[in-house]
Parts: C-alpha cells; structure tokens; sequence
C-alpha cells in the first residue's frame, strides 16, 4: 500500500486539496487544543489546520511521499507537526494519549478496522473526542471517491460497534458535496461520528 500512496501523491498537487475536512475542522473548532492524533494523514491537510490552530499534532501515514508534502504544507503555513511512517497495524499509541482523534476516511479491511478503532480509543484521554468521517457503504454506487470494496466501507452499526465503549455524541448517514482535491468530488454517502471517553 504504501507504494500506491506515494505514486498518488507524486505531483505538485495535494490530492485532496489543502484545506481541512469540512467536518472535522467544525468540531475541533469548538474544542480547547490539547493533543492531537491524525492516523492516515497523507498530505497533511487536517495536520496543519490543527496545528494552526493551536493543537500539538501527531501524525502518521504509510507514505513517505506524503510526510514530505506535509512537512511542505506545515512550513508554508508556519506551523510544525510531528509525522510518522507507519500503517495504521504498526503504529502503537499506548505511550501516548490524545485529547482528540481524528478518523477522516480511514478506510481498511473489515477484519482489521474494529482493532485498529479499539487502539484509537485506547489512545484518547479521559474525556477525549473522536471526529470521524468516512463514506458511507451506499458510496459503492457513486464515483466522487472512496475504495471501491464493499466492505471497507462504514454503516452506522458497525461504527456503532466499534465504539461502543464511548459516548456517542453524534452519528449521522447522510449525501453531501465533497470539494476535496481531486479525488474527493462530487456528492458523496458519508457517515460522520463525534464521541466522547468517559472522564
């Protein structure tokens, strides 16, 4: 996988676009900024609107491409994160906590996503939100992005499986415009989820 990541990313454009994940950004907003984890980073969109924000931000991705264009992004925008390379199996939080992570189109195999959730819920501290959106299994019948497998994709039950251990503030199907880069266009069946640890 991390070969087709840093073919993606391979071009002076940021894929996905420079601009934060429109969810994502309206509920870090009305947070305090405390840490911050972003797996799957890539470029480095929702990494540095976070730390611009005031966030001290972790990152990871599998591609090395990608932490590249991301540093570039950060300095542009005069700000610093820290960004690994690792896969969402390798990287290991557990001597870290977070105030906040963000899940944004964290798409992997069924056998592997509700193991990879438990260690991001791990990761949070007491009282620590996770923002996650992700496409909806109804994106299967639509081109404006997204893995093209059935069973990467979300449903309400299973995100509500997956983080049965937390209070689930929001969690909400719907059809949206995304106007992310190049491969994020169009409408778009997303699922959008906010909980909180308990404290």
């Amino acid at each position: 996988m991390e070969n087709f990541w840093d073919k993606r990313y391979n071009t002076n454009e940021y894929v996905y676009g420079r601009e934060p994940n429109a969810y994502f950004k309206s509920k870090l907003d009305q947070l305090n900024p405390g840490s911050l984890l972003l797996p799957g980073e890539g470029e480095g969109r929702n990494a540095v609107y976070g730390a611009s924000i005031g966030w001290q931000v972790h990152a990871f991705d599998s591609s090395v491409v990608g932490r590249e264009k991301a540093k570039q992004l950060a300095w542009e925008n005069g700000t610093t994160i820290h960004y690994d390379i690792a896969t969402y199996q390798e990287y290991d939080p557990r001597s870290l906590r977070f105030n906040a992570v963000g899940l944004l189109f964290t798409h992997q195999p069924p056998e592997m996503r509700p193991g990879f959730h438990r260690k991001m819920i791990e990761a949070l501290e007491p009282g620590g939100i996770i923002i996650l959106e992700g496409f909806h299994k109804d994106q299967i019948y639509r081109d404006s992005g997204g893995p093209g497998n059935l069973g990467y994709l979300f449903s309400e039950e299973e995100l509500k499986d997956d983080f049965s251990r937390l209070e689930i503030i929001e969690l909400n199907t719907l059809v949206r415009n995304l106007d992310e880069g190049s491969f994020h266009q169009g409408e778009a069946a997303v699922v959008q989820l906010t909980a909180r640890k308990s404290g």
